[in-house]
């Protein structure tokens, strides 16, 4: 297990750096303004994508395991295309983004989404390794056809990062249903066919567990709509920096969480599952903490080197958003550990909490304090959906709350984690 992790950690890395290269490369040539409207392109791309998984995304990892894969795909790809139509429609009516990047955020988020469905199909299968070869090579080709069109071609422009969001999307789509196409063979029919049972399953599921995402998401990001009509483009380009660096931290433990959640959803032993969430979530904390503190301690003239001469107030952001990320790995592991349970309304009940205040301080402290108010805004819903699963899990598990303080041996484990993954 400790390989898929590093193998995750690895591959989470990869794309982390390759997106930071793309908000490089925007923010030094076109500029705060066009960073602005390059972050809503893509978080509403995210934001469809959460709805076409519905029928798909993480519910799958349950799935794949009880019913045949190819009858989980098809209602999966089929839920796709419909709503990806209607938020056509509904993005064409009402103008929460810019009208010329419409169509094509709606035919990017379908293409994504069949990738969506391909890659749970392999995290189901515990093909880790391929599900994260999928998403490094999607995102490499997107800073590979850029760069090209920046440098060689010279079209510096946003036209040109959505011409690469294209080519790496189509890419990642092909080369998922190359690794998915062998496991629709004949072992996959010894499973579930009742196409009955698995619809109202999967919409039962999934409508809890990505009704939690979509809370979630929101919840993030929200803040960049917020900004975008109180304060303008530059603003959420400036804040949409901070965040991408800031939420490198997670790198670890959205690793541990995926690798967890595979082997939970193909586990039936509780205490096995509890055992391994706590000692996940310490070590996640650790080496979240680690990873937070280089940046702290950068100096602002770094992220005018970095992105250029209007990120100088990068630096005072992650500040503010420190104490909300480090909170909320308890809401990554624990969150984790009831969807591989089949729990997932836990999920939604704190990402909702998260989102209502998200929806009523954004508006307030944006209004006072600009770009801190979201900032401040954001470690508000961290903390609530951090102590919200944690009580649950407390009373659901009944252990002690001092049983997800680290100990000595938790530190060790980090250390250890983090030394062998240097050594990769």
């Amino acid at each position: 297990m400790i390989n898929k992790i590093l193998n995750t950690f690895g591959s989470n890395v990869a794309v982390a750096i390759f997106n930071l290269l793309i908000a490089i490369i925007v923010s030094q040539y076109l500029g705060a303004a066009a960073k602005g409207s390059q972050s809503i392109i893509i978080t509403t791309i995210a934001l469809v994508l959460v709805m076409c998984n519905i029928a798909g995304g993480a519910t799958l990892v349950f799935l794949i395991p009880r019913y045949k894969d190819i009858l989980v795909m098809l209602p999966s790809y089929v839920w796709s295309i419909i709503v990806t139509a209607i938020l056509y429609f509904f993005l064409t009516f009402f103008s929460f983004v810019p009208q010329q990047y419409v169509h094509h955020i709606c035919i990017l988020s379908l293409i994504s989404s069949f990738t969506a469905i391909n890659m749970m199909v392999l995290l189901g299968h515990e093909r880790i390794y391929r599900k994260n070869f999928v998403a490094v090579i999607q995102i490499f080709s997107v800073v590979l056809v850029l760069s090209f069109l920046f440098f060689v071609q010279e079209n510096k422009s946003i036209h040109a990062y959505i011409i690469a969001l294209y080519a790496g999307y189509s890419l990642s789509f092909i080369v998922s249903i190359l690794y998915v196409w062998p496991l629709l063979g004949p072992k996959s029919t010894r499973k579930n066919t009742d196409l009955k049972q698995l619809l109202k399953e999967m919409f039962r599921y999934g409508f809890l567990n990505q009704l939690s995402h979509i809370f979630q998401l929101l919840s993030i990001r929200l803040s960049y709509y917020f900004l975008l009509g109180l304060s303008g483009e530059s603003s959420v380009g400036i804040y949409s920096n901070a965040v991408s660096l800031v939420e490198s931290v997670w790198l670890i433990s959205k690793s541990i969480a995926t690798v967890q959640y595979a082997r939970i959803a193909n586990s039936n032993d509780q205490i096995y599952a509890r055992t391994l969430t706590v000692k996940l979530l310490k070590t996640s904390v650790i080496i979240s903490i680690v990873m937070l503190l280089p940046l702290l301690l950068l100096p602002a003239q770094f992220f005018v080197f970095l992105f250029g001469n209007e990120f100088g107030s990068v630096g005072s952001i992650i500040l503010f958003l420190a104490p909300g990320i480090i909170i909320y790995n308890l809401a990554i592991i624990i969150g984790h550990y009831f969807s591989g349970r089949g729990q997932y309304h836990i999920n939604t009940f704190s990402t909702l909490i998260g989102l209502l205040s998200t929806l009523i301080l954004c508006p307030l402290l944006i209004s006072y304090f600009n770009i801190y108010g979201a900032a401040l805004a954001t470690v508000f819903s961290f903390t609530l959906m951090g102590i919200f699963v944690s009580i649950v899990f407390i009373k659901q598990t009944k252990i002690s709350w001092v049983k997800l303080l680290p100990a000595r041996e938790d530190f060790v484990e980090a250390r250890n984690l983090l030394r062998r993954f240097l050594k990769r």
